[in-house]
Formats: structure tokens, sequence, C-alpha cells
């Protein structure tokens, strides 16, 4: 057995069990009661709200939500989760290494995943705090410079990197490690620099805005989403560099292509600004610009114009330097799945999906969308399987990974559907799930 010291392990989960019960008792409700609602036993709810045992991160959500706690409880529940990894990092299970059992490890590692896990949904109260402090810093003129080059670089690096770990992480994960950079950041971009100084500054603080909006996005929260986007554009026009900002307005529109409540006509004129921005040259900005319009006309139903659009789109890819387009070249395949499987050309769809499948390892958030997308075309010609493949491939999903895109996927199944088949219960399971974005 792991030998755990109660005085600072338990103290952190009976303070959460007090806040649980408080919030019970607030809304009225009797252990069973409660339990009915959230689908745990409320002999467990008893013993977490008693600081006995730790509750697992579904429950912890799930009690979150259900009693409107606004994140108190996930924060507290975050806060024992840490402190518990935090000692068992620091050697204060009282276990020596050569005599740990397995059972031991075990426990370390689920603790570990526990604790992460808390995180990318807890972090969340915090890190919009942090953000939004961070955001009022760069609009106060401050005194003095104090950047330097190699902080620039190190910005411009750490950017690089939240773009590739946004392919495959949480959201609020990747929202969290954002806010420790742009928070550093911040400061100098409020200060006098030098001309060249501010340039590159703002080159580097406008990727990790744009970076911001898109978690927001993932995450639901437009809002938040639209007030980085504009920090990006104005950061970017600071930098000077019209191709980022071509680039950062592509992937603006890039992401409010999938908001279901959007309106697309606007969103398709933020992809022409990023096009303009582009200019004439074949560039990596280019591409990704003339497939977002590409895209956006596939949405709106304009299928004709689309194909021109991704025929045009292709010829510019062609034509762009030998060291600028690998990235872009995969990206491709997944936009001729998408504008195809829209346009009902099953054979297209299905070859761009299987080359494209062949491009994206598993766990990238690409790969999951490219799945979503092969169930809706699949509904066309079976509904009931094509729906149960996506409340299968959707149910798999963990919760904290079902972002606005792949909820807009999951969409594109039921819009598929022929009139009659959205009475099957397959369907309705789906469209259920798409609009709570979390297991039932």
């Amino acid at each position: 057995m792991i030998r755990q010291s109660t005085s600072t392990i338990s103290t952190t989960w009976q303070e959460f069990g007090s806040a649980l019960r408080t919030w019970r008792e607030r809304h009225e409700l009797s252990l069973r009661d409660l339990a009915g609602r959230i689908r745990w036993d409320y002999s467990l709810i008893a013993k977490w709200e008693q600081g006995k045992n730790r509750p697992p991160v579904e429950a912890i959500t799930a009690l979150d939500a259900e009693l409107g706690a606004g994140g108190e409880l996930v924060t507290r529940a975050l806060r024992a989760a840490m402190a518990e990894s935090d000692r068992l990092r620091r050697g204060t299970v009282q276990a020596n290494a050569s005599t740990r059992d397995e059972g031991e490890d075990v426990e370390r590692r689920r603790l570990m995943r526990n604790a992460a896990a808390v995180a990318a949904v807890g972090a969340l109260a915090p890190v919009l705090t942090s953000l939004t402090d961070a955001l009022a810093i760069t609009r106060r003129p401050l005194p003095g410079a104090s950047v330097s080059r190699g902080m620039i670089d190190d910005w411009e690096d750490a950017a690089d990197v939240h773009e590739q770990r946004a392919r495959f992480d949480p959201p609020a994960v990747v929202l969290a490690a954002l806010a420790v950079d742009y928070t550093d950041m911040a400061p100098h971009l409020g200060r006098a620099q030098p001309d060249a100084v501010q340039r590159d500054l703002s080159h580097a603080a406008a990727r990790h805005a744009a970076l911001i909006g898109g978690k927001w996005f993932d995450l639901g929260n437009r809002r938040e989403a639209q007030r980085w986007w504009a920090q990006a554009r104005q950061l970017s026009e600071r930098s000077g560099d019209d191709l980022l900002a071509s680039w950062l307005r592509g992937w603006e529109a890039g992401y409010r292509l999938y908001d279901q409540g959007e309106d697309l006509d606007s969103v398709l004129l933020v992809a022409g600004e990023a096009r303009r921005l582009a200019g004439d040259a074949p560039s990596a900005p280019l591409v990704a610009a003339l497939a977002t319009e590409a895209m956006i006309l596939s949405m709106v139903g304009r299928h004709a114009e689309a194909i021109t659009a991704l025929r045009r789109t292709e010829e510019t890819y062609e034509r762009l330097p030998s060291s600028g387009g690998s990235d872009q070249g995969r990206t491709l395949w997944y936009d001729r799945t998408l504008i195809y499987t829209l346009a009902g050309d099953a054979k297209r769809a299905e070859d761009a999906r299987h080359t494209a499948e062949s491009l994206y390892p598993a766990g990238h958030r690409t790969a999951t969308l490219l799945a979503l997308y092969g169930a809706a075309l699949h509904a066309r010609t079976d509904p009931a399987e094509g729906t149960r493949r996506g409340l299968r491939l959707l149910d798999a999903i963990p919760p904290e990974r079902r972002d606005t895109r792949v909820i807009s996927a999951a969409h594109l199944i039921i819009d598929a559907l022929p009139e009659k088949a959205r009475a099957l219960s397959s369907a309705r399971e789906l469209r259920a799930l798409a609009v709570s974005g979390r297991s039932a």
C-alpha cells in the first residue's frame, strides 16, 4: 500500500468535498437526488464530500455543470490533484524505490493523469484572468525598453511549438501554455521599443494571439476568440509583415467557417482579405487563403464555385517554392475531402480522404475530422450505419477534445442525412451528443 500523508492530501480534497456539499445543499438536493442527476452512486458522492475518495475528472466536471458552480469545483479539484501529484514528485510518498511494487507505480501514474485531466478543464478560469490582464497591459504605454533578440527568438520558437501541440493536445492545455508565454511578452509590448525590435516583437506576439483566439474558439467561447483575433490583427499590422497578416486572417476564417451560428458571407470576406494581403506571388499564406475561400463556398452550398476555387488553390500550390509547401500539400488533401464530401462527390471525397488519412498520424485533430467526414459520406447512402459510425467516433473522443470543429463535423453527418432518416434513433442520439458536446 502507498502510505499517504493525510495532512496536505486529505485537507485539499476535504476542501473540495466541503465546497461540493455547500453547492449541493444550496440546491436543496439530497445525495440520492444528485446521484440520479449525474449518474454516479450516492455513496461515492458521500465519500467525495468527506474527502475520503478522489473523484474522477468526469465526475468533477459533471458535478460542476449540474450544480452551476461556474468552475469552482473544477478549480478546487485542480488544486487538490496538483498538490497531491506535486507531493509525489517531491518524494512524499514514503516508499523505497527499490522495494516499491507495481501497484504503487500504477497509483502514481493514475494521480498524474488525473491532475493533468483536471488541469485541462480547471485551468480555464485563471487562464482567462491572466490573459485579460496581459491584454490590458499591452495597451498601457510603459516607459523604457527591455526586450532582447534572444527573447524574441525564443517566443517565435514557442509559437512553433504551440502550433504543433495544438494539433494533438486538448484546447485548454494549449491555452494554458500560451498564457504563460503571452503574459511574459505583454509588458514589453506596452513599452517603447526601437522600431525594428517592436516589429519583431509584434510578429511573435501576433502568432500567439491568433493561437489564443483559436483555442478559445475551440472551447466555444466566441467572445474571447474575437477579442484575441482582433489583437492578432493589430499586432500583425504593427509587424509590417503582410504575409503574416494574411496567414493569421486566413487562420481566423479557417476557424470561423466551422461555427454553426456564423454568418459565412462575412467569413468569406475575411478569407478574401487574407488573399489580397498575400498578393499575387505564390506563397503558403496565399494557398491557405484560397483553400479557405473554397471551403467556405462549399459550406454555403456554392459547390461549383468551391471546386473552381479549389482548382485555383491547387495551381497556386504547384507554383510554390519546393521548400515551402510540404505541410500545405498535406492540408490540401484534407480540404479536398471536405469540399467533395459537401458536394456529394463520393468517389473524389473517398480518394482524398484515404490519401489524407495516410498523411496524418493517430491522435492528430485532423485525423479525427477525416473519420467524421467519412461517416458523413456514408450517411448519404446508408443513414443508419453512417449515424452509428458517427456516434461511435464522437463517443470515443474524450470530452475535453470535443472542440468546436469536431462538433461541426458531427453536424455534417446529420446534415448529410435524407429527410426521412433524421427520425432514426441513432440520428437523434448523434444530434443530442453534438448539441451537448459531451457524452450523455
